[in-house]
């Protein structure tokens, strides 16, 4: 077979070698040629004469003389096989240059050659030997070697053929390797593999790089490099693996089997020298192990690791792995080894056990998770006995030195079929309760554990023992005893402990239990409680979900001591209620049973507890601020639910009885405690509880319930509840008062401290009804009293402000809207009896004037000294804008308004919707107790159009160009002027005139804006201008001449009736055709009308033209 690769070499070398001499000349310089098929079949001829036991095929040849005169070449599809047709070796491509210095020795020998394109096969037996093949066919083998490094040396022949004599630089490209390694049972695949061989003189080097494809996300990569010379056996290597599963490399030899346990990636370094007879001198490696899990079986639960390293050196010949450090990292453990592990009945490149002596050091252990933080331990020796086919894990000694105290232990570790089994003994002589702690996992009876961590504050221990059993993966079974003495401890985690404590506590068939036979409790304020006899027992430690604790108490202690216990968390009665733990001095004797789950973050819902007691000489100066409480005997009772003390008492020397009870809440959830009671107040009394009212506002002296809530965090929340029996009570500015006889009902909710204020003020008595809130000054003052809602017998409803202006003002009042109806409106109409009051400031949504007139939107700056007087503007039902001046008068406000647009003024207040522009004055004043106004109109320069009742009077005396002016552009008045009574349901006009140069007109009567009626007469006079000539003897608004007229139905629809023979009547002779009318009957409260003396009308020369 050797003789057969010697000849196809060699032919191949010789045919291309015919090949680049034939091309040689100048004239192909740098330029590609191919080879012409006489020649291509030359050649194939030549190299079948060489190799006459292979046959070459190959494609396309084409050379090249490079501009170093350096002839290359390039043959496609090369393909060898043996006489049987069984392919030897393909390649897609070779390429390569000829020596120079060979060819100027008349010799062929090629300087550089590459190949691209080769499949070649690595296979290992079950036995260790190698095979290597380049042809598909797997049975084709082309070399042989009982190892990889023999492998390479046998590539030394090969080189020092003729042909290959000259060669200095061999690479391969995209390779595609398999390995087969029948002895792990596993096959790998690389793919785009890079060789390159270099030899200098007779040294030789060596690289691959590889990436393995594994069938995962991640690559593993492989890089390998040789040197050594040629024909010596004495050489280095080294090998270097990124992120390969610890299985493949586990499979590769005994030296690494251990980390066939491991189910991780590996990064690992490998350096070593052959001697030269053949043998290997001791390996040294390096490994990085990556996150992954310690699982020797799949039933086993996996244990996890975050890395490890190792630096160790393999000894061939002793079959010895020496440890120069392990390090590893896991939630199971941390530390650092040393040592070395024999491997026993190695058998091919598999162990059948691992016998290893290592001290740790630095070491941090956390089986399983078990703690809820690594146990660091000082010093550490073990011997033991790791086999892998079964897993098991032999602990034949552990001596572990910790913080001057011994343990030893033994025990055996084995993956079952449904898990791992653990059997561990181990014997202390001594340790601190802390130290006790800290090596007993949290796992293992985590409750009880749970319980002695948080409540076991200080103490010593002797003759402990502890055993732990798992079994397939199961819970863990576990036993511990041991006495105590000079132990603080508590029953409940935030109570103070109890010190000096001397016993004995144990864990057995899951009953725990301590016992105390002396001790005392220290409270954080009011001294100490003596307990003796108390115990605490779990009675089934392993009850679901949490195990059950009782705790039995007796004691005695000041008030101040036990009530500091209860403030303790979980149950935190005290700071629920905001009350200091000192609230009261006294002596108190107790006896309890206290019941609770032992788990993590207690809660007040999780304890039961009942307590019993007496005070006795009970006082308290800081229950109820600024005022003393005092009993001779208090009977006290607390449950999980909620505390109470209760007795007859005093307060401020009054005689009382009290009762403070104080529900029990979660911590996150604090419920209010209470304090009832019922007191006397006066305004001295109601200002004391920082319910401060204008002065004039409280008289007298009454009583109320009261109620104080405490509530942890917040100030306290205060509550009074009065009928006002026995207080005078007034709000002068809005004329209201109540007599002290009168009942009424008076509440309110207020929050004391420094920033007191009353969040809300209730007041509904006889003709009032009043809420909202009240903010004080910091001197305690009035500073705003803020009602939302009053309601003021029936023409106030509105937000009410009534503003402090200092202790020696009368308060402001501030209306921020609503409505006011003036018709029944009953304001002061004197002074204050001081001569003084407060402003008035009104933001009114309506001011109701009568039934269709209102004023909204109104603002205002008003005084009510001497009655309501001030100004404002606003609209005639949202439509005209008005100002308008109030002043007092008959006990009620007049108005007097104005607005610079009549004809919009009128039709917003729904009287006459046909006038246009104009200016208006208007005065309102009030008579009689129904809402009625005595009034006077004064209009100027308006236009009349489209007046269904004009159009009809003008038409009854046949005036056509009146009637086509008042359709078109109007009819003009320059004058317009009434006198009139405005009662909420009608208009009565006692005298109205409009004069124009077209057209004067005289009017009375009533009308009833709701349905439209008319009931009116008066005079037309036409051609004013020159007509009034006579109005010297008749009304205002009639001429000399005029038509009688009567107006009745309703303003969309009149029925007008013209007297034509009033005509001939000049003057006051037309009063003679005037019929009698039935008077308009008076409202309620209404008073009867006073005619006013007629007005004899006074004419200067010139004015009636």
């Amino acid at each position: 077979m050797r003789r057969r690769r010697t000849l196809m070499w060699t032919g191949v070398i010789f045919a291309l070698l015919l090949v680049g001499a034939s091309f040689s000349a100048v004239w192909l310089q740098g330029r590609e040629l191919l080879a012409p098929p006489w020649l291509r079949d030359r050649i194939q001829a030549q190299l079948g004469q060489a190799i006459p036991d292979v046959e070459v095929a190959f494609g396309d040849v084409v050379v090249v003389v490079d501009e170093d005169w350096r002839p290359r070449f390039s043959v496609r599809d090369v393909h060898l096989a043996n006489a049987q047709g069984d392919e030897i070796v393909g390649f897609s491509d070779v390429s390569g240059g000829l020596s120079i210095p060979a060819l100027l020795d008349w010799r062929f020998s090629l300087g550089n050659l590459q190949v691209n394109g080769v499949f070649v096969t690595l296979r290992r037996s079950p036995e260790g030997a190698l095979s290597l093949s380049t042809s598909a066919d797997t049975r084709v083998v082309s070399q042989q070697a009982p190892t990889l490094v023999q492998l390479v040396t046998e590539l030394d022949e090969l080189l020092l053929r003729p042909v290959l004599r000259d060669l200095s630089l061999f690479e391969m490209r995209a390779i595609t390797l398999r390995y087969e390694d029948a002895r792990a049972d596993r096959a790998w695949t690389v793919d785009g593999g890079m060789m390159q061989l270099r030899r200098n003189a007779d040294a030789l080097e060596i690289n691959v790089d590889l990436a393995v494809l594994g069938g995962g996300a991640d690559v593993a990569t492989l890089s390998a490099d040789y040197a050594g010379t040629i024909g010596a056996a004495a050489a280095s290597f080294g090998l270097s693996l990124e992120n390969i599963d610890a299985g493949d490399v586990a499979s590769q030899g005994a030296a690494v089997s251990w980390l066939g346990v491991l189910d991780a990636p590996i990064s690992a370094t490998l350096r070593g020298t052959t001697r030269d007879d053949g043998g290997l001198d001791p390996l040294n490696v390096a490994l990085q192990i990556g996150a992954g899990v310690i699982q020797p079986t799949p039933e086993a639960q996996p244990i996890p690791i975050d890395g490890a390293s190792s630096y160790f050196t393999y000894l061939p010949q002793e079959q010895t792995l020496r440890f120069d450090a392990f390090a590893i990292d896991s939630k199971w453990g941390q530390g650092s080894l040393e040592g070395q592990a024999v491997l026993e009945s190695v058998e091919n490149g598999r162990i059948g056990s691992l016998v290893g002596q290592f001290r740790l050091s630095e070491l941090r252990v956390n089986p399983a998770g078990l703690y809820d933080a690594p146990v660091q331990i000082e010093a550490t020796e073990l011997d033991f006995r790791l086999k892998l086919a079964p897993f098991s894990l032999t602990l034949g000694r552990l001596d572990v030195s910790d913080q001057g105290n011994n343990l030893s232990a033994r025990g055996e570790l084995t993956a079952g079929q449904q898990g791992w089994n653990v059997s561990v003994d181990a014997n202390l002589d001594a340790l601190s309760s802390e130290r006790l702690l800290a090596l007993w996992p949290e796992a293992l009876v985590p409750k009880t554990r749970n319980w002695i961590s948080e409540n076991i504050k200080a103490g010593h221990i002797s003759d402990a023992a502890a055993s732990l059993r798992i079994t397939q993966g199961g819970a863990p079974e576990t036993y511990l005893g041991f006495d105590f003495h000079d132990a603080d401890f508590t029953f409940i985690k935030e109570m103070p402990p109890i010190s000096g404590g001397r016993g004995h506590a144990s864990l057995f068939k899951n009953r725990f239990a301590i016992a105390i036979d002396e001790g005392a409790v220290t409270a954080p304020q009011g001294g100490r409680v003596e307990v003796a006899g108390s115990s605490f027992i779990v009675p089934d430690v392993k009850a679901k979900p949490d195990p059950p604790g009782v705790v039995r108490l007796s004691g005695q202690s000041s008030v101040t001591a036990a009530l500091s216990l209860l403030d303790q968390p979980p149950l935190q009665v005290m700071q629920k209620a905001d009350v200091p733990v000192d609230v009261a001095e006294g002596q108190l004797d107790f006896t309890g049973t206290l019941s609770l789950p032992l788990k993590k973050g207690t809660k007040v819902d999780d304890v039961t507890f009942d307590v019993t007691g007496n005070v006795m000489q009970a006082h308290s100066d800081t229950l109820l601020k600024d005022r003393t409480l005092a009993a001779a005997t208090l009977a006290l009772t607390a449950s999980e639910t909620e505390i109470e003390v209760a007795g007859s008492g005093t307060i401020d020397d009054v005689p009382l009885d009290i009762v403070w009870t104080q529900a029990i809440g979660a911590p996150d959830q604090p419920t209010p405690g209470r304090v009832t009671g019922r007191v006397q107040i006066d305004r001295a009394a109601l200002a004391a509880f920082g319910i401060a009212l204008p002065e004039d506002m409280v008289r007298g002296r009454g009583s109320a319930d009261i109620a104080l809530d405490l509530l942890k965090g917040t100030p306290p929340q205060f509550s009074l509840t009065s009928d006002l029996v026995g207080l005078d009570m007034a709000l002068t500015p809005l004329g209201w008062s109540k007599r002290a006889s009168v009942p009424g009902t008076l509440a309110v909710d207020m929050t004391l401290g420094e920033n007191a204020k009353v969040d809300r003020i209730l007041l509904d008595a006889p003709g009032l009804y009043a809420v909202g809130d009240i903010t004080l000054t910091p001197q305690q003052q009035l500073e705003r009293m803020r009602l939302s809602e009053v309601r003021l017998g029936n023409w106030l409803n509105a937000p009410v402000d009534i503003v402090g202006r200092g202790a020696d003002l009368p308060p402001g009042i501030v209306l921020r809207g609503g409505t006011v109806d003036l018709r029944r409106a009953d304001l002061p109409s004197g002074a204050q009896p001081d001569g003084n009051s407060g402003p008035l400031t009104v933001a009114l949504d309506r001011l109701t004037v009568s039934d269709t007139i209102a004023i909204t939107d109104m603002r205002g700056a008003f005084q009510t000294s001497g009655g309501l007087a001030g100004n404002f503007d606003g609209q005639i039902n949202g439509a005209a804008r008005v100002v308008g001046k109030v002043s007092p008068q008959n006990g009620r406000p007049s108005l007097q308004l104005s607005a610079e647009n009549a004809g919009r003024a009128l039709a917003a207040s729904g009287l006459v919707k046909q006038v246009r522009g104009g200016a208006l004055q208007l005065s309102l004043v009030p008579v009689g107790t129904g809402g009625a106004f005595d009034g006077k109109l004064n209009v100027q320069n308006i236009t009349v159009r489209d007046a269904p009742t004009m159009a009809a009077l003008l038409n009854s005396i046949s005036i056509v160009g009146l009637i086509n002016q008042l359709n078109g552009d109007g009819i003009y008045f320059s004058d317009v002027s009434a006198d009139f009574r405005l009662a909420p349901s009608r208009i009565t006009l006692r005298q109205a005139s409009a004069t124009g140069a077209s057209i004067g007109l005289s009017m009375d009567g009533v009308f009833y804006p709701a349905s439209g009626q008319i009931d009116m007469e008066g005079v037309i006079s036409p051609v004013y201008m020159l007509n009034a000539i006579g109005s010297v003897l008749s009304r205002p608004g009639e001429g000399l001449f005029g038509f009688n007229y009567s107006i009745t139905g309703t303003a969309q629809s009149p029925d007008v009736f013209v007297n034509p023979l009033t005509a001939l009547a000049p003057g006051i002779l037309r009063n003679l055709f005037r019929g009698s009318r039935a008077k308009a009957p008076l409202e309620a409260g209404e008073p009867v009308p006073v005619p006013e003396p007629r007005r004899i009308p006074v004419v200067t020369r010139g004015e009636d033209r």
